[in-house]
């Protein structure tokens, strides 16, 4: 009779206890992340206290909510609570309330964070929102492992009439596997290597070339949502240790297509050592961890060789925030442009959730490098860094109809140093608001930085002007800012070997609200404020393009 006056007992403690968490839900918003952490791990203690109490979760009236959401098996109480409380914020939502969820959705809270400058959102897919996610390790631990067949995962949140298992479906053929997605949300919470020969590919292409910034609707869309993020200039980035759990997004081997998905970065700075760019992109191929392979880490742990024949195609990049987050793109932020001195020159977070780039190919640690590369119809709404860098030695690669826009630096870079890349192609890209990030800072729509062999092909422009920007301590007097649609610069190791090539073909040049930039606005062969620079080619017709040495780039406008 003790046992089960114990049990009464425990019982009106939990319902006292659960009433009382309740009543704070209206005022939890206002509250530190660390109470809505603390009030979240004590409510579920107390569930699995008076769990081991009733020794059966299936008999457990309270625990109903862990066996539904698979973190506890009927008979698996005892000492769980660690992993109910990987349950995330549906289980949370129990104490917070709809005030907290609202909250949470919309990014308020961040998770105290263990590694220094990278923020845990939590804000993913809670009360309210129809969007099923599922856990990083649900989904990521087959395809590491190699499995396939029918994969089945359960889902964390969503307020779809039930949460329902969903299954990703891989076939195999040739040695070649593929994962088909389901529509919903996928954590992912480190920098992933992909295995070689593997495609992952989501539920339907995201984008409508024809209304590239119009968002899809995400219940029907397959979606990659990063969990933590940069939010500290002066963090390590590009010389830390370990890469797996300093940067969030894909790193793809050989033979790897990624097709019909989307993905959402939550960085909101761009380090102070990736201010030569590093990496942390949505999409990298295999490569160093620094940008000279100075370090012996690589990128998402991986051998640092050159990845060959590797597809992006139908991927949309740092939108789903982005309707929340637009209003702070460009906005000025006191102090945050004392750069004379480099007090704090761009040190303090945009608040804009993105990826540092795009897509990336670093510099590789085998000669040949990086080869037959091939992206296709992918939108990016922001990028902390550049939106597209292909680094070091690259052959045989393809960038074609793109749409990107809102970047902290050059929207589409070749940046080959001395490896003297060839059969580059950029083709129907359109690039919106360069450097916009870091306005008036450096930017423009395309840039190469060392190249043996590119061309441009059809690429649009769309541009502020240089007229306000930041002339930096080190630049000899020059802005690095919308200077022009094309800027071919010899820094940052950059080579151009004798017989070199670079083609222009049908460009759009416009400012920002659609009106052509003419030449005679302009000035010819140099930079002057507000000004863009024109320049007579070896052949052709005059072109947006600023030359830093004439001598080294041979240029060809058609």
């Amino acid at each position: 009779s003790s046992h089960f006056g114990l049990r009464a007992a425990v019982r009106q403690a939990q319902s006292r206890r659960v009433e009382r968490l309740r009543s704070q839900s209206s005022s939890l918003a206002q509250h530190c992340t660390a109470t809505l952490f603390k009030l979240q791990r004590e409510f579920l203690e107390m569930q699995l206290e008076f769990a081991q109490e009733e020794g059966d979760c299936s008999s457990c009236e309270t625990c109903q909510p862990l066996v539904q959401e698979a973190v506890l098996k009927p008979a698996d109480c005892s000492g769980s609570w660690r992993r109910a409380l990987a349950a995330g914020a549906a289980l949370a939502l129990a104490a917070v309330g709809v005030a907290g969820a609202v909250a949470l959705r919309s990014g308020t809270f961040t998770e105290p964070s263990e590694t220094q400058g990278m923020g845990d959102w939590i804000g993913l897919a809670v009360e309210g929102s129809p969007y099923q996610t599922y856990a990083y390790a649900a989904w990521s631990d087959p395809i590491k492992a190699g499995n396939c067949g029918h994969i089945r995962i359960q889902p964390k949140t969503g307020t779809t009439p039930k949460l329902e298992t969903a299954t990703i479906r891989c076939t195999e053929a040739d040695g070649f596997k593929t994962y088909k997605f389901p529509a919903g949300i996928f954590e992912i919470g480190e920098q992933m290597l992909v295995p070689p020969k593997v495609a992952i590919v989501g539920v339907s292409n995201p984008n409508d070339m024809s209304n590239p910034t119009q968002s899809p609707d995400w219940t029907q869309q397959t979606l990659f949502l990063a969990t933590r993020g940069a939010t500290d200039f002066h963090m390590k980035y590009c010389f830390e240790s370990d890469m797996v759990h300093t940067r969030v997004g894909f790193v793809l081997d050989s033979y790897v297509t990624m097709r019909d998905l989307s993905y959402q970065g939550i960085d909101t700075i761009r380090p102070d050592d990736n201010g030569a760019l590093c990496g942390g992109a949505a999409f990298e191929t295999k490569g160093c961890a620094t940008n000279d392979c100075s370090s012996d880490v690589n990128n998402g742990g991986s051998d640092g060789r050159g990845s060959v024949h590797v597809t992006i195609e139908n991927v949309r990049l740092n939108d789903y925030y982005f309707d929340q987050d637009k209003k702070k793109v460009g906005a000025p932020i006191d102090g945050n442009t004392q750069c004379e001195d480099y007090q704090c020159c761009f040190c303090k977070p945009n608040g804009v959730r993105s990826t540092q780039v795009g897509i990336y190919i670093p510099e590789s640690r085998n000669h040949r490098g990086t080869r037959h590369f091939f992206a296709n119809n992918v939108v990016s709404r922001s990028n902390q860094a550049d939106g597209i860098n292909l680094h070091g030695k690259v052959t045989n690669a393809t960038v074609q109809n793109t749409h990107f826009s809102n970047t902290g630096d050059d929207t589409y870079a070749l940046w080959g140093a001395n490896s003297a890349p060839t059969g580059v192609t950029f083709k129907n890209g359109v690039a919106v608001s360069p450097g916009i990030m870091r306005p008036n800072w450096y930017g423009v729509c395309v840039a190469t930085y060392g190249l043996k062999e590119v061309v441009f092909d059809g690429i649009t422009c769309r541009s502020p002007t240089s007229a306000t920007a930041i002339i930096p301590p080190w630049g000899g007097g020059q802005s690095f800012y919308s200077t022009s649609m094309f800027v071919f610069y010899t820094s940052f190791s950059a080579g151009y070997p004798a017989g070199n090539s670079l083609t222009i073909k049908d460009f759009t040049f416009t400012n920002l609200h659609g009106e052509p930039f003419k030449v005679s606005d302009g000035n010819e062969d140099k930079p002057v404020r507000g000004k863009m620079v024109w320049t007579k080619p070896n052949y052709g017709e005059m072109a947006p393009y600023f030359l830093v040495d004439k001598k080294k780039v041979n240029v060809t406008v058609q």
